[in-house]
């Protein structure tokens, strides 16, 4: 369904012609820049409450034909990037996201546009559902830290309408866990991928330990002495319920995963600059987990090409490091050159060190009416020159990818924990 309607600016008091496509969530919060003077207009649509607009009035006695080109037309969808030009009759939204869907997606496994557009259709409903629970979602993550975990396990059983588990043991109290965040995180990532990283990930940790057992072991008595496994899997935790926080404006953002190239362009998600402060907050915050997280694929892969996890190759500029306390304390984006020949192939282009920087240091800005971000990377000392842009919808993309990697290396966690709970204690008993 849509709703057409023309508008009359408060500030400018000049016309805009808005056709808002409606997805299936009960509020709907849109926001634009006036394309006459740049001032905000919001217009949020509530189920059971009507429309409310804030900086811009409807016109109510419209003396001419609708859409007819003598005002600029604004065309917005939650679920689909922002698109400002030319009206043309039968051009939803949805039939324009369709012609932006490429052969890029035949990497993904899925056959054509229909498929990929039902596959956006089906993550958005089951966000519908979802973000309206997140705050149950972050009470029972926060129970799996507590001393109850029975109560845990009753709570994601009735989350879930499975039967409950029962059991106790670490083991069994960590497959509830990863259980229920598979499910409730399902629409941020590729089922299909996880499921093939996890069998791959199964036989490279089945390999190591009968080519490397000594090594392994050693590696996991660290880990068990620093309680370093136990800190990272929190520190992945709590992102998890920030992300169901943003997922409005990650809505359009899902659809960028079956195009290769795009016009860059707004999310129609109503963002302010508090929530783009927070939405900083949160991309640093994922940046630096994954930075945590590369602890565990450096030690993994010095084990498995060289027998030790502290010993790591001579990069091609620079010394090698002397072990993996020193790896720990380098910067994201210098620990990538110490993953020689890594058995993971981690996606650097969701790293932007420029922009992590920037926002790390607080240099950048963000103007709510273009939804334009400007970020400083280069170190200038007081002065504030060499300026780089990007779009609000770019920089959620970024961190949708960017949780994603941290989500494949939180299973990593998950197998390290068995192999602690179940392979290494069989050893002990026998």
């Amino acid at each position: 369904m849509n709703h057409n309607m023309t508008l009359t600016c408060d500030v400018c008091e000049k016309d805009i012609d808005f056709r808002l496509g409606m997805s299936n969530r009960d509020i709907q919060p849109f926001s634009l820049a006036c394309p006459h003077c740049s001032s905000l207009i919001n217009i949020t649509i509530s189920r059971g409450k009507g429309t409310e607009i804030d900086g811009a009035k409807q016109l109510a006695d419209r003396q001419y034909g609708l859409f007819d080109g003598r005002n600029p037309f604004v065309d917005m969808h939650l679920d689909f990037p922002v698109y400002f030009g030319r009206y043309i009759m039968g051009m939803t939204p949805f039939i324009r996201a369709f012609q932006m869907v490429d052969d890029s997606i035949e990497e993904l496994g899925i056959k054509d546009s229909m498929e990929a557009l039902s596959l956006h259709n089906s993550r958005l409903n089951q966000l519908n559902i979802l973000h309206e629970k997140r705050d149950k979602i972050r009470t029972i993550i926060r129970l799996y830290h507590g001393q109850d975990k029975q109560l845990f396990n009753k709570q994601v059983a009735q989350f879930l309408k499975n039967k409950e588990n029962k059991s106790l043991k670490p083991q069994d109290v960590n497959a509830t866990l990863y259980q229920f965040l598979s499910f409730v995180f399902r629409p941020f990532v590729f089922h299909s991928a996880i499921t093939e990283f996890i069998h791959e990930f199964g036989e490279f940790m089945m390999r190591l330990a009968h080519s490397r057992n000594e090594a392994l072991n050693s590696f996991i008595d660290r880990l068990h002495e620093t309680k370093f496994l136990h800190t990272v899997q929190r520190d992945c935790l709590k992102l998890y319920p920030e992300i169901y926080d943003a997922e409005l404006p990650l809505r359009p953002a899902f659809l960028l995963d079956f195009i290769s190239g795009y016009e860059r362009n707004k999310v129609a998600a109503r963002v302010s600059n508090e929530d783009f402060a927070t939405y900083k907050d949160l991309y640093k915050d994922i940046a630096e987990v994954l930075g945590r997280q590369l602890v565990l694929v450096a030690a993994l892969n010095n084990i498995f090409h060289r027998g030790n996890y502290n010993e790591f190759a001579k990069p091609e500029h620079g010394n090698a490091l002397s072990s993996l306390d020193k790896f720990a304390d380098k910067t994201l984006s210098e620990k990538f050159k110490y993953l020689d020949d890594c058995w993971y192939n981690i996606n650097k282009d969701v790293v932007d060190t420029g922009v992590r920087n920037a926002i790390a240091h607080y240099t950048a800005t963000y103007d709510s009416v273009s939804q334009i971000i400007t970020y400083y990377p280069e170190k200038e000392g007081v002065r504030q020159e060499q300026g780089e842009v990007m779009y609000f919808l770019d920089f959620m993309r970024m961190i949708l990818q960017l949780f994603r990697e941290v989500h494949y290396l939180h299973h990593v966690i998950k197998s390290l924990f068995y192999y602690e709970y179940l392979i290494r204690s069989k050893e002990r008993n026998n």
